[in-house]
């Protein structure tokens, strides 16, 4: 057990943490000392007073509503970006067709679709969710497609020595030899899901973390406010470092491959 903290306490990030809170005592000390004096910016500990209120009124549902959608916008674009870039790359008559296709969905500025999306669902959770997954498909269909295409020749030429059908070859070969790609895409298709659901929040949405920051602001409670973005800013980490963590434990070769892949 203690050989076990040793190790933790050796692998942690004391010149990180060290910077973050150095970064926090100046800004408390330049607004302290109104060397910067805007009333939009509050302090550290103003934030979390702002924090302590809403964590005791309604912060609680907006998390939830939030990362519900979330979750479920980035499970429906890992499910098709991963499907469509594995028959994109596979197939050559569906790359053919698809490719300008592709190229012009994934160039649209998703933020520019969230009025036509409010106007045809509304301002529910349907809308946020469509949004959402429009936007996670895309890094997750491309970083799936580059994954299949850069597949070594030798693991093609040994399924065809192996006579593996098409089907076996992609679930024996293809797809555990692309799950680093596929996992980088995976997480960079989260972030996207998760910015993109809290600035539909923000522009128009009626729940979640973003409209309550939209609100608080409107309201003009600056520490309220802060404190959401701090909520925002956490969450992301999170879910990230949730999915890493996952992944290293269900599938640690996957995960190894991720990371070479990332650098």
């Amino acid at each position: 057990m203690v050989t076990q903290i040793r190790r933790t306490a050796l692998r942690f990030n004391w010149l990180g943490f060290a910077t973050v809170i150095g970064i926090l005592a100046i800004w408390q000390i330049v607004v302290d000392t109104k060397i910067l004096n805007y009333s939009a910016l509050p302090s550290p500990t103003e934030i979390i007073t702002g924090l302590r209120y809403i964590a005791g009124n309604g912060m609680w549902s907006e998390l939830w509503h939030t990362v519900s959608c979330v979750l479920i916008a980035w499970a429906i674009a890992v499910l098709l970006g991963g499907t469509v870039g594995l028959l994109v790359s596979l197939n050559a008559t569906v790359a053919s067709w698809s490719s300008a296709t592709v190229d012009v969905f994934r160039s649209l500025p998703v933020i520019a679709l969230i009025p036509i999306a409010i106007l045809i669902w509304g301002t529910g959770s349907k809308a946020e969710i469509i949004l959402g997954a429009y936007a996670g498909i895309w890094p997750m269909l491309i970083n799936t497609a580059g994954g299949v295409r850069n597949l070594p020749p030798r693991l093609i030429d040994v399924a065809r020595s192996l006579r593996l059908s098409r089907l076996a070859t992609l679930v024996k070969i293809v797809i555990p030899s692309t799950g680093g790609a596929m996992l980088v895409g995976a997480r960079l298709s989260l972030a996207t899901s998760l910015v993109i659901c809290v600035v539909a929040e923000i522009l128009g949405l009626q729940s979640g973390l973003g409209n309550a920051l939209s609100l608080e602001q409107a309201g003009d409670q600056p520490a309220r406010m802060w404190a959401y973005v701090l909520i925002v800013g956490t969450l992301g980490l999170l879910v990230n470092l949730g999915l890493v963590r996952l992944v290293r434990v269900a599938f640690p070769g996957v995960a190894a491959s991720s990371e070479r892949s990332a650098s």
